[in-house]
């Protein structure tokens, strides 16, 4: 298990980096997307909806970055927060339920509970 767990931290590794990526895309594509309308309306609308979007993207990108290079030094933390990571990504299609499934798998297997030293 030692191998699935290195794959779910360097999986959730590069998912998380392109993660962020997407969430800076989303503030400054909804930023300049809103201003170029040159609606009033639409530009506060469309910056605080495109704002609180990248947040949560961003959050959820930036705890599965940490706990990715958390997963690979085995800390029991890592393992908890990854649960919840990648219970989210299920809902990102098509990338994001198979990692999140895998994650979920791996992380969740008795063998894994062990290695962390979690109660079985």
């Amino acid at each position: 298990m030692r191998t699935h767990v290195k794959v779910v931290g360097l999986v959730n590794l590069l998912y998380s980096a392109l993660g962020l990526l997407g969430a800076a895309g989303v503030l400054i594509g909804g930023i300049f997307g809103s201003l170029a309308t040159l609606n009033p309306v639409v530009w506060i609308v469309g910056t605080v909806t495109s704002a609180l979007i990248a947040v949560v993207i961003g959050a959820v990108s930036l705890f599965g970055l940490i706990a990715g290079f958390a997963l690979l030094n085995y800390q029991p933390w890592a393992r908890v927060v990854l649960l919840f990571v990648s219970a989210l990504r299920l809902f990102r299609w098509p990338w994001g339920t198979a990692f999140g499934g895998y994650s979920l798998w791996v992380l969740t297997h008795d063998d894994t509970r062990r290695l962390f030293h979690v109660g079985v």
